[in-house]
């Protein structure tokens, strides 16, 4: 090639144009690399064992099977073809063939997403903003039907804006419909999209708009005549579901039903809180879904003259779905795509850069630089996920985060053992447990709740929490009676049981510990059917004795010996507090920085009053892990034992400004204070914890005797003070 060539304008676009495609080659190699995750989600399970059920009884169930404290419930069951589809897939081709068909569906979607936006003249921000959707979607790679219903989300929208002129959009609609009705819930969005155009269509007509938006992405009539049409047919199609009308009506009247006594399960449920709080607004939390709000508004800004109104009205309403629930972010990464190729159809470079910089060669350079950046952004993060994995105790090897079934996530040790001891019976479990117990136990297992919210319903969600997080006996006496509730499924695995579930199972003379392991614990209630399993299976907690670890496997290998600190929380929790000793030693052999072993040795030795072993330990807590509170309060605690005070107010005054609600920060503080003869300081602290909605009236009241025994002992004291004065 010669310098002249070298030099054209032609050879810097061909040059461009070659560096766009390789740069989307990179985007899909990552798509379905990060599409590839182990599968991890707590549904699934209750999905493959619905689509089991279905397949071998013919027919959708009205009405619940998997439950014991809701069995025969009327159950719309609008995901049971996604049900019956990966039963399918997984009995043929395995765990490995569903996250196969997840990364293809995945792929589908970005290929749709692609055809809707690309452009040869702006490929670097096409390859930009579909890679800020793939980072807001990766969150959401769970093997749920939500993956089905964004593909036939983005292609509602690809037919709707494309080809909607076309006889054959009619019955592609339809069918997308029947089939979206009969996968997730949210199918209502395929008749919202159709009732938004026409909308739109309707406001460009009849209501006068500034500037040129009466005329963009304006239909023609006989096109505007389709859509009337197509509208009402998309309703009907909606209807064809084992229950028709009920079936379709049934997720709309649970989506305008989210508020109220509802609001509990956006308490309790990641996926349903927020994305965006006052607390989080200028965090890095979700920063790609974030940018992807920024620049699809500043779309609309710099577009301003030439907006279409069904974009805009789409952006609006799914940006106020998304801050709604974490689970819906995707869904406005997709909108937020489609709005900013929308609006940057009408823009061209010389508008937005300065006249100095629009000449072609420096356009198509720029072009080459940016799609060159995207690409070793891509690699590198595509790197760095390869690295993503962790230790396997069963193997003593390393597990990659990729293919397979997660060993972190699920209490399959503890599944293994009921399946392989045969127990059966109606078992109370936690909610994270339920999904996976239906998916492995059922029938042999009927569980106390899962994962389907809106068929337990708030009221008994919240009654759940009153047994699950406050141990209240009463409560589960009266479904221990009327369930006939013979187990006790607690999953420790990924998540901690509260200590006041654990003590109240642990408290009843006619239940027995059969299994005891950092996955769970599994108590059975003493009856006949039960008894054999007692007799041979029951752990003497007395007798306890960690499993040590095989250094000779094991190597130089650093790990995190989380399990042996899981079985000790469990074991101080029971009061086993010997068995928690040599388990917290036995995670200090294989990891001798390891911060909650020592936090644990803490514990035990504050309960015991050795408070120099106990400061000692929570000492070398806090140092190896400085931003853990609960060794940070450990410490304090650890000061304020010894007598040591003003330690004690120094390590308190930390927790707080770390936590500002922590309410034994405070109250630890204001104790310290009072110890200590600052006795203003101590009830200006309660007076700010009364303000912040902090009541611990125990805690006040020893406050307050311990200023008013200060002042008797030196005489100064004609009335004591009184607690009820300040909370």
């Amino acid at each position: 090639m010669t310098l002249e060539g070298f030099m054209s304008e032609r050879f810097w676009k061909n040059l461009s144009t070659t560096m766009g495609w390789l740069s989307i080659g990179v985007l899909f190699g990552l798509i379905t690399f990060s599409s590839s995750l182990e599968i991890k989600d707590l549904d699934l399970w209750l999905h493959l064992r619905m689509g089991w059920w279905i397949s071998h009884h013919g027919f959708v169930p009205n009405y619940d099977v998997l439950s014991c404290t809701i069995s025969g419930k009327p159950w719309v069951n609008h995901e049971w073809l996604f049900q019956v589809l990966v039963y399918q897939v997984q009995k043929a081709y395995g765990f490995d063939g569903l996250i196969s068909m997840q990364s293809f569906v995945v792929a589908l979607t970005f290929l749709v997403l692609l055809f809707l936006g690309y452009s040869r003249e702006r490929q670097w921000l096409t390859v930009f903003t579909l890679l800020m959707v793939l980072m807001v979607y990766q969150t959401r790679f769970t093997i749920r039907p939500d993956i089905f219903s964004l593909l036939f989300f983005v292609l509602y929208i690809y037919v709707l804006s494309l080809h909607i002129s076309k006889r054959w959009a009619v019955w592609a609609l339809v069918i997308l419909q029947i089939l979206w009705s009969n996968m997730h819930g949210f199918f209502f969005f395929g008749p919202l999209l159709a009732g938004l155009g026409v909308l739109s269509e309707f406001i460009k007509r009849r209501v006068p708009l500034p500037y040129e938006w009466n005329t963009v992405g304006r239909l023609n009539d006989g096109e505007y005549s389709w859509l009337k049409k197509i509208f009402p047919l998309l309703m009907l199609a909606s209807c064809v579901n084992p229950l028709t009308f009920h079936g379709a009506w049934y997720p709309v009247s649970v989506f305008f039903h989210l508020a109220g006594s509802n609001k509990i399960f956006f308490e309790h449920i990641l996926e349903l809180q927020r994305p965006i709080t006052a607390a989080s607004i200028f965090t890095d939390r979700f920063c790609y879904y974030k940018v992807l709000i920024v620049i699809s508004f500043l779309s609309f800004v710099f577009n301003r003259r030439k907006i279409d109104i069904s974009s805009l009205l789409v952006w609006v309403i799914f940006l106020g779905f998304s801050l709604a629930a974490i689970r819906n972010l995707i869904y406005f990464a997709a909108a937020a795509y489609m709005v900013v190729m929308v609006n940057v159809i009408s823009l061209s470079w010389e508008k937005l850069v300065p006249l100095r910089f629009s000449s072609a060669k420096f356009k198509h350079l720029t072009g080459i630089i940016c799609k060159l950046g995207l690409m070793f952004w891509m690699f590198n993060f595509g790197l760095q996920m390869s690295g993503n994995g962790y230790f396997d105790f069963d193997t003593y090897s390393r597990k990659s985060e990729f293919f397979g079934v997660s060993k972190r996530v699920y209490p399959y040790k503890a599944m293994d053992f009921l399946l392989r001891q045969h127990i059966k019976g109606n078992f109370f479990n936690d909610f994270n447990s339920g999904a996976y117990l239906v998916g492995r136990a059922d029938p042999g297992i009927k569980v106390f709740i899962d994962g389907r919210t809106e068929v337990y319903g708030a009221k008994f969600f919240e009654t759940y929490q009153k047994i699950w997080q406050e141990g209240n006996a009463h409560v589960f006496a009266d479904f221990e009676r009327k369930d006939n509730i013979t187990g006790a499924f607690l999953n420790n695995a990924h998540q901690q049981i509260p200590e006041a579930v654990l003590k109240m199972f642990h408290s009843f003379k006619n239940w027995s510990i059969v299994y005891l392991d950092d996955d769970a614990v599994i108590f059975l209630k003493q009856t006949p059917l039960n008894k054999p399993f007692i007799d041979r299976l029951s752990v003497n907690l007395s007798k306890w004795k960690p499993r040590p670890m095989d250094f000779l496997k094991l190597g130089t290998k650093r790990i995190d010996p989380f399990p042996f600190t899981g079985r000790a929380y469990i074991l101080e929790t029971l009061g086993a507090d010997q068995a928690a000793l040599l388990e917290s030693k036995e995670a200090l052999r294989v990891d001798p920085d390891y911060a909650p072993a020592y936090s644990m040795l803490g514990k035990i030795y504050n309960k015991r009053k050795d408070y120099k072993k106990a400061f000692e330990n929570y000492r070398l807590a806090a140092m190896y892990v400085q931003g853990d509170l609960q060794a940070r309060l450990g410490l304090a605690q650890a000061y304020e034992n010894l007598k040591d005070y003003n330690g004690a107010i120094s390590q308190y005054q930390r927790v707080i400004d770390a936590s500002p609600k922590d309410i034994p920060g405070y109250f630890g503080l204001a104790r310290s204070f009072a110890e200590a003869g600052q006795d203003q300081k101590a009830l200006d602290l309660l007076i700010s914890a009364k303000k912040l909605g902090l009541e611990d009236k125990v805690d006040v009241q020893k406050i307050h005797d311990i200023i008013n025994s200060k002042k008797k002992k030196h005489g100064v004291l004609k009335r004591p003070l009184k607690s009820r004065k300040v909370i």
